[in-house]
């Protein structure tokens, strides 16, 4: 999981991330915002909403199995950024890697890690 410091929870940094940020999608299932924050280590949140799945424990699963593949991936996102993971469809029953691969894609498209 991300450090306590790596984590984005304020809604009006959220919103920030919204609107000023770069987009990346991730082939259908998941999208990514980033946008410069100026602090000297990246923040990320996973947002899955209720269109998703009408239940928290699928929802709050998604958001815990996308966390740990970024937390995997953190040591190459670039430092500075506030990254808002978008999930669009229900990836509940996907496997590992293929979140992994979407995540890295959406990421490498929003220029936050190398290609």
């Amino acid at each position: 999981m991300l450090a306590a410091k790596n984590h984005l929870r304020k809604e009006k940094d959220i919103t920030r991330v919204y609107r000023r940020g770069s987009y990346g999608a991730g082939g259908g299932l998941l999208s990514v915002k980033a946008a410069p924050s100026g602090r000297a280590e990246s923040r990320a949140v996973v947002v899955v909403s209720k269109k998703i799945n009408k239940r928290a424990v699928v929802r709050n699963r998604i958001r815990r199995r996308l966390a740990a593949q970024l937390a995997e991936m953190w040591g190459t996102v670039a430092p500075g950024y506030d990254i808002v993971i978008s999930v669009h469809v229900d990836v509940a029953d996907h496997s590992t890697e293929q979140l992994s691969l979407q995540l890295g894609t959406a990421l490498s498209r929003a220029k936050v890690i190398p290609a």
